[in-house]
């Protein structure tokens, strides 16, 4: 019994010692290692970058959650998608952040994604963006807001000349310097309000229209 115990124990042992240096020779090291690397969706990344950051990963091991912890430190990188159609070959669809509108903040302009990540000014051209003016940072978070004001600006079909977030409020500047005025916790039911009225009314025959108050729309002409 004692003798089958001290061979068990034996095997463990250099089956450990096995695995631990696997890694580290030849044959095992060629076939774990990565030796293609094939990226899609974007052309911002260079080739040597993509070589060290794959020179030492193993293949089997890799994930999907891997790479995005890696590559989400570039910040142009929004999301990471992994394949892995054969041994020591990786395809990597990459999902870019793409520029929302020019934050300013302070007095200092950004350019943010929808999330309200800042992206490089040098990878992004600040033409035709729209621009979003923060008064009061004490609201919620920029990826709450954004995608609000996004459904404003496409069901409205207005193009803003520029909107501000202050406090709970969005306001819009219009292309005709009409000011739209919306609650931001209850723009859904304000956007359908605006519907109606502006199903009436023409927003060119307004300079101020504030449809943050429940039973009715305070205008200005």
């Amino acid at each position: 019994m004692i003798n089958k115990i001290i061979v068990i124990t034996l095997w463990i042992s250099i089956c450990a010692v096995v695995g631990y240096m696997s890694p580290t020779l030849p044959l095992v090291k060629d076939v774990i290692s990565i030796k293609t690397v094939n990226v899609k969706g974007t052309d911002k990344f260079k080739e040597e970058e993509i070589k060290q950051i794959f020179k030492s990963q193993n293949w089997f091991f890799l994930t999907e959650s891997d790479i995005n912890e890696k590559l989400k430190k570039y910040p142009f990188v929004k999301n990471v998608r992994l394949y892995k159609p054969h041994i020591g070959q990786i395809d990597l669809v990459i999902e870019e952040r793409k520029p929302f509108a020019i934050l300013s903040i302070n007095g200092k302009n950004y350019i943010v994604d929808d999330e309200g990540k800042v992206l490089d000014e040098k990878s992004f051209s600040k033409e035709n963006l729209l621009k979003i003016n923060v008064v009061d940072q004490k609201f919620v978070s920029y990826k709450d807001v954004f995608p609000k004001i996004e459904r404003l600006v496409s069901n409205l079909g207005i193009k803003p000349k520029e909107i501000t977030i202050s406090k709970a409020e969005i306001s819009v500047l219009t292309e005709k310097d009409s000011l739209l005025i919306f609650s931001i916790e209850n723009l859904e039911e304000e956007l359908k309000k605006a519907k109606i009225f502006f199903a009436k009314n023409s927003i060119a025959n307004y300079t101020y229209l504030n449809f943050s108050f429940d039973e009715m729309v305070i205008a200005k002409k």
